[in-house]
């Protein structure tokens, strides 16, 4: 038998991954890994604040669900202490089911990795475990960021052929995806680059957002949530000046 027809009768063979409600969301710490006690960096934060906000904003105009920092059930290549799945953390990804309340990694059509390199345990695991996991689950395409402007690395796209990863290379400088329809993706010019700022996410043929737009935004955003906190203080501390409790108040129709 082939070594092709070897993993071909393996990937038959899988089991299937059970559907269970997450219940463990982890330390609560925006892309902490509790496993290697590491948080996140300021570029990854950059990075993955703008690659977010443009794939949720795709997924919901074509109907599907992106997820970031949220726990999706894998199947385990061998299974440990007798666990043949795990609730792992991909920093984002993109689901055709829209229950996330049990998602695994059979509902993911893509999945990135910003990777960090401060630690190289840590860069082991987003561009050797989480790609292998992934791979062994049949996940469609998996994507890596570097985030880092010191690093000569920007960009590594992967689609799942029907047995194993195989390297996509740029088309006109874009690398178009074949599981969510009009995404792109494409290197910004090297001169162009800031720590967290190297890659532009295209739809349909047109950049969704440039990052000082992006920023711009998140700060406008801030500013009215901010006011808004602001102005429910001040109401509830003038209703209590009044004699009422504001957290027994029920607005009535």
């Amino acid at each position: 038998m082939s070594q092709i027809e070897t993993v071909s009768k393996q990937n038959e063979l899988l089991p299937r991954i059970e559907r269970i409600k997450h219940t463990n969301f982890g330390s609560g710490i925006p892309y902490y890994d509790d496993e290697l006690k590491m948080a996140q960096s300021e570029e990854h934060a950059i990075a993955i604040s703008y690659l977010f906000y443009c794939l949720r904003f795709i997924a919901k105009n074509l109907g599907l669900a992106c997820l970031s920092d949220h726990p999706v059930w894998y199947l385990l290549p061998k299974p440990k202490n007798d666990k043949t799945q795990k609730g792992l953390y991909p920093d984002l990804c993109v689901s055709k089911n829209l229950d996330t309340s049990g998602v695994t990694a059979d509902d993911l059509v893509f999945c990135l990795e910003v990777v960090s390199t401060e630690k190289r345990r840590k860069e082991i695991k987003d561009t050797v475990t989480m790609k292998g996991l992934n791979e062994h689950n049949r996940v469609s395409e998996f994507v890596l960021i570097y985030p880092k402007v010191s690093d000569n690395r920007a960009i590594e796209y992967y689609r799942y052929n029907g047995l194993y990863y195989v390297p996509v290379s740029p088309q006109g400088g874009e690398y178009y995806s074949h599981a969510i329809a009009d995404l792109s993706i494409r290197e910004i010019p090297r001169d162009d680059w800031k720590d967290g700022e190297k890659v532009e996410v295209l739809y349909k043929g047109k950049v969704l957002v440039k990052y000082d737009e992006l920023w711009d935004m998140m700060e406008k955003e801030q500013e009215r949530a901010e006011r808004e906190r602001l102005e429910k203080e001040k109401l509830a501390k003038k209703l209590r000046e009044l004699g009422f409790d504001p957290d027994k108040l029920v607005a009535s129709d």
